[in-house]
């Protein structure tokens, strides 16, 4: 079960890519509202995120590094 949730960086790349590339998207056809509603709920998730990773007791870079895969890595698994 453990192997099938992991998440690699290259897989948080990709979904930083797809997400960068879905807010232009909103920017393009919704305009800059929604563009910024998108954005904002990321970076809202990623600041849970890390606060829950500094919670857990990781420090410095291992716990933002781990905030970017709990945000991002879910594109390792399309």
């Amino acid at each position: 079960m453990r192997e099938m949730f992991r998440v690699s960086i290259s897989g948080a790349h990709a979904g930083l890519a797809i997400t960068v590339f879905i807010v232009v998207l909103f920017a393009i056809i919704g305009g800059t509202v929604w563009a910024l509603i998108v954005g904002g709920a990321v970076a809202f998730w990623f600041a849970v995120a890390l606060i829950a990773v500094v919670g857990a007791g990781r420090r410095g870079w291992a716990a933002v590094k781990r905030a970017y895969l709990l945000t991002f890595g879910w594109a390792g698994w399309l």
